[in-house]
């Protein structure tokens, strides 16, 4: 058990330094910085129902064990309520009962109470807890369970979580300081992110999301299930959806977008920028299991008469881009492909010689209307971590990459998320 709760102060008794009842404590006031927060203000409930609020100095006497009463160092004639400041955040009302983030372990944790100690005279915050122990004792049960379990021989784990590695969800404080919310959370990679945002309602997602930088948010969309991705975008201002889509490859933005409501899709599209937007509506044109469909439009390609060393300072120039460069295409003034070689292939070339001379003119190619099935089975058979799609005329519209291809065929048991579902 903490040696300090929040639940064990919430309603104490609060009496003036002559033992008359001021009120009863209601809130905990934290200076929102820092490792562990310092306690800077409480609010009482007076017995005439007035909340005051009161610098956490005026405090005296804490003791621990309840209900003993908490007693101030000034008589209540010479209080004064003190005013909530900006960067001050209520833990009742803002922490208390709602939803955190828990960086360290990746996951999502319900607040059922707060841990305490004092340091120096001062009272700090150092965490969270959730699970059933801090259910219970929020709800003043934890004894009658400490003693149940003890007789069948079983313990109430205690769920904790540091502060220090915590981002709490959007309050009325961080929604006025967006730059400082979820600053632990961008630094996870987007794939836990997209994990974390899963446990969430829409409403929470949209939050992160617009709190979040388009690529980390763009990167953390393309992560998620394909049934909440749709429903993330939804809910965003257009304004900040479009920027996110941009940042996406047009492939992942086209499949977002297929699942939308056909007038979201379009007003989406038109806030986007025109080049961007074009791409996207390339690829809507196709069917969402075909190779139109699967296919990036981004992808490196260059002339025959290129040389080696050309190539390479080109792929420095281009290659952010670019969705992959395992391979370079080769493609003459009408688009129409060539040839293609790999990466390494260049890079042992000698760099005078010519594109043309390296190339592997047979290229295992699908047209936009080859199905998914094909699309693996050809991957699959000549090892490709990239498959490009060529029109009936030749001209190179884009590649597969394989990681698109094993999203859709992976049975859902192996995927990690669906497994999440199951435990």
């Amino acid at each position: 058990m903490p040696a300090l709760s929040f639940t064990q102060l919430r309603h104490r008794l609060v009496l003036d330094a002559q033992g008359i009842t001021v009120g009863h404590l209601l809130d905990l006031v934290v200076l929102a910085l820092g490792v562990k927060p310092p306690v800077t203000k409480f609010s009482l409930r007076r017995p005439d129902r007035e909340e005051w609020l009161l610098p956490w100095d005026l405090v005296a006497a804490l003791p621990l064990e309840p209900p003993a009463p908490i007693r101030l160092r000034s008589a209540l004639a010479n209080l004064a309520p003190a005013p909530l400041r900006p960067d001050e955040m209520r833990l009742a009302k803002n922490v208390l009962d709602k939803k955190v983030v828990d960086t360290a372990r990746k996951k999502v944790v319900r607040v059922n109470d707060i841990e305490l100690e004092e340091h120096e005279g001062r009272l700090q915050v150092t965490g969270v807890e959730g699970g059933l122990r801090g259910l219970l004792r929020h709800l003043k049960s934890e004894r009658l369970a400490e003693r149940l379990a003890a007789l069948v021989g079983a313990e109430l784990p205690r769920e904790v979580v540091a502060w220090e590695v915590l981002d709490t969800l959007e309050t009325e404080l961080t929604r006025a300081k967006r730059q400082a919310v979820y600053t632990k959370l961008a630094k996870l990679h987007p794939a836990d992110i997209a994990d974390i945002m899963e446990e969430l309602n829409p409403s929470e997602r949209a939050a992160i999301l617009a709190a979040l930088d388009e690529p980390t948010a763009a990167e953390a969309i393309t992560e998620a299930e394909p049934e909440v991705q749709a429903s993330m975008v939804q809910m965003m201002e257009p304004e900040k959806a479009a920027d996110i889509l941009e940042e996406m490859e047009p492939d992942e933005a086209a499949d977002i977008l297929s699942d939308l409501p056909e007038a979201k899709a379009e007003e989406l599209l038109e806030s986007m920028e025109p080049e961007e937007a074009h791409e996207v509506e390339e690829l809507l044109e196709h069917e969402e299991d075909t190779a139109g469909g699967l296919m990036t439009t981004e992808h490196v390609a260059f002339a025959p008469n290129l040389t080696v060393a050309e190539a390479v300072q080109r792929i420095r120039d281009e290659a952010k881009e670019a969705e992959t460069i395992y391979y370079l295409y080769v493609t003459d003034p009408q688009e129409r492909l060539l040839g293609v070689l790999s990466l390494r292939e260049l890079i042992l070339a000698d760099p005078g010689r010519r594109l043309e001379h390296i190339m592997h003119a047979e290229v295992v190619s699908v047209r936009p209307e080859t199905g998914l099935r094909e699309v693996a089975e050809l991957q699959t058979k000549y090892n490709l971590l990239a498959l490009p799609v060529v029109s009936g005329e030749g001209e190179m519209l884009g590649i597969i990459t394989v990681d698109d291809v094993l999203n859709l065929i992976l049975p859902m048991i192996w995927k990690k998320r669906a497994v999440k579902r199951f435990i």
